[in-house]
């Protein structure tokens, strides 16, 4: 039986891995973390029904209606206010059938009834290719041996610097600050729909909101029993865009944009200044767009691929939809190279076309670097 090596335990790793289950094939993942501990990268996503498709193609049953459960709804109107809360619009555009998820959340569910199938604490080295097999090396001295590694470990990844060594990261001219707020009738006020923008003066403040259709522990409890899950609560997901010029440097959000928002109304001030968890972060982005290398037994998968800006889901969704793709093509039973060759033109396809789409979204907010300002 073929066994897939994925390195990189995220949310597009974790999707592929159940999708190859699904599909009988045999597969590792490695991740580098020591544990399944608190990631921030942005707290909440959006999943559009392509998302949602992928998820429902890849996981068991009773998972997939855990995530669906520990969801939230994205419907109601997209609201845009000055800093003091005067209403410009109502009608700011975005998806209407979208699904709100916590990152945290989902990642537990995509990790159930995996088992020891995910190995922690496994850090990649470098990898080696032959006609054979590929066989990864880790930092702790272990090694694993199969027929496909896939690079599924993020924008930073270490198999794509092997792999596709002439791109490079390079600083995107964006920072954010963000962090995550306790919902309370007051808050969940500012988000009464889908999402709200706030625009002040040269800043733009966006809010989510992350209410649980069921909390994500008693949901669990019930349909997947055994399954751990982080006790959460529902909340307002906050993110502020700045030019890095602007930004002193600091490592708490909440002073950071309690000093950018001065005068502003004192809902939004309350608002950040109860948040339970908060980061400042610099996006960084390829340096040119992903191009084709040859195919051998190694791929790549979602952000180790295509980078998206201010993706707002869009990266995770792209992510998933490589998952399906891949376990799809490596199931059929065609010759691996031809399979991998053939992923590998709808990778770049989509993930490009990704790209391009992060971009858009992002020029609503703040100029991309290099363009006219």
């Amino acid at each position: 039986m073929t066994r897939i090596l994925v390195i990189g335990a995220g949310l597009g790793g974790l999707t592929l891995a159940h999708a190859l289950v699904r599909a009988g094939l045999d597969v590792r993942v490695f991740e580098a973390d020591d544990g399944t501990g608190e990631r921030t990268q942005g707290y909440r996503i959006g999943l559009a029904p392509p998302a949602m498709d992928a998820l429902r193609a890849s996981l068991p049953p009773r998972l997939y209606d855990l995530a669906e459960a520990t969801s939230g709804s994205l419907t109601g109107p997209g609201l845009l206010f000055d800093e003091r809360l005067t209403l410009l619009s109502s009608d700011l555009p975005g998806p209407e059938e979208s699904r709100a998820f916590d990152r945290q959340v989902l990642r537990q569910v995509l990790l159930g009834e995996l088992g020891d199938r995910v190995a922690f604490g496994k850090r990649l080295k470098t990898f080696t290719d032959d006609d054979e097999s590929v066989t990864a090396f880790f930092a702790d001295g272990t090694s694993a041996t199969g027929e496909v590694l896939v690079g599924a470990d993020g924008g930073n990844s270490a198999v794509r610097r092997q792999l596709v060594p002439e791109v490079q990261l390079v600083d995107a001219d964006l920072c954010g600050a963000m962090g995550r707020t306790p919902i309370t009738e007051r808050f969940r006020e500012l988000v009464p729909g889908r999402g709200t923008m706030v625009k002040g003066p040269g800043i733009t403040l966006m809010l989510g909101r992350m209410e649980f259709d069921r909390e994500p522990s008693e949901a669990a409890a019930e349909l997947v029993p055994g399954l751990s899950m982080p006790r959460r609560e529902s909340y307002v997901r906050w993110v502020l865009l700045v030019p890095p010029a602007t930004v002193p440097a600091r490592e708490d959000a909440r002073e950071l944009v309690l000093d950018l928002i001065d005068g502003w109304h004192p809902d939004l001030r309350d608002l950040i200044g109860s948040a339970d968890m908060s980061a400042v972060g610099r996006s960084k982005v390829f340096d040119r767009p992903m191009p084709p290398w040859p195919v051998s037994r190694v791929t790549l998968l979602g952000d180790a691929a295509h980078q998206t800006l201010a993706s707002g889901g869009n990266g995770a969704m792209t992510a998933m939809q490589d998952a399906v793709r891949l376990s799809a093509l490596l199931a059929e039973g065609r010759d691996l190279l031809e399979a991998l060759e053939h992923y590998q033109h709808d990778l770049l396809e989509r993930g490009n076309a990704a790209v391009e789409v992060g971009k858009q979204a992002l020029r609503r907010f703040v100029p991309v670097a290099g363009e006219a300002r």
